[in-house]
């Protein structure tokens, strides 16, 4: 009995000597370090992304010459053409704020807003108001232009609107302040014309989204980042997307969805709805 009590304490001692070297082993080995960002798979998609677009855009063919000289004078139609179309289909020209009124209730005018085709710009010496039919025309346009967008594998940019109706008082007061502004009537004062800038595009209405299939704690970051990156890779491509838009233009022109005149003095498209 003596000899088992014996066996039995030694049994004890070893146990408790064998798990106090497992805890000083356990101590001796460091923590595991703390994850490293570059592995993040939505930073690592990020990159990819970018990378892709920064490529595309690249690829996307100019205007080449003959395709903007098609839409600038003298190959393009005059500007009398522009007030032949203007005064056919857009309402007469507003002398008040109550003539703008009734031609909204009666929908010869409706608003311009942004839209997944546009951004309309802050419009200092215009109003934003067209004719319904303009407004079909620059969702046409803005259709065939991100077709070409995603033929290339790119986002659907937006263009953007800067000048829209002008009353008689607003084209007065913009000659006195722009040399190139027409003199007497400007088909925008029939609601029928807008003119769109040529080297300013914007992001997608919708932003584009990173595809990480699990939980990461960059993943906010990135998506606010790539919404970002896709804006400046815009501006500094400008002169690519402006490529597929010129396209658009001519075609809609040679179909006779709209009069074009990619003026010389100011680097916008003055565009007419025609029918």
């Amino acid at each position: 009995m003596r000899t088992f009590g014996l066996l039995l304490l030694a049994l004890v001692a070893l146990a408790a000597a064998f798990a106090l070297g497992w805890r000083q082993r356990e101590a001796r080995i460091p923590p595991p370090p703390p994850p490293d960002v570059t592995s993040s798979p939505a930073l690592d998609s990020l990159d990819a992304r970018l990378a892709t677009l920064r490529a595309r855009l690249e690829r996307l063919p100019t205007a080449t010459p003959e395709e903007e000289n098609a839409l600038r004078r003298p190959r393009t139609p005059s500007y009398s053409v522009h007030l032949e179309w203007a005064d056919s289909l857009g309402v007469p020209p507003l002398s008040s704020e109550s003539e703008l009124s009734a031609r909204l209730a009666d929908g010869r005018l409706v608003p311009l807003v942004d839209t997944e085709h546009y951004v309309v710009r802050t419009l200092e010496h215009s109003k934003p108001f067209v004719t319904p039919l303009l407004r079909q025309r620059l969702a046409e346009l803005g259709r065939r232009f991100h077709a070409e967008l995603a033929a290339a594998g790119l986002p659907p940019y937006r263009f953007a609107v800067s000048s829209a109706l002008r009353t008689a008082d607003l084209q007065r007061d913009l000659g006195r302040r722009n040399r190139n502004a027409a003199s007497g009537t400007s088909s925008h004062e029939y609601g029928a014309s807008v003119d769109i800038v040529t080297f300013r595009y914007s992001p997608p209405l919708a932003p584009d989204s990173l595809a990480v299939r699990y939980s990461d704690p960059h993943h906010e970051r990135a998506e606010r980042y790539l919404a970002d990156a896709t804006a400046e890779a815009a501006r500094a491509r400008w002169d690519h997307l402006f490529g597929p838009l010129t396209r658009a233009m001519g075609a809609m022109q040679r179909d006779d969805r709209l009069v074009v005149l990619l003026e010389a003095q100011q680097p916008v498209f003055h565009i007419t709805a025609r029918d």
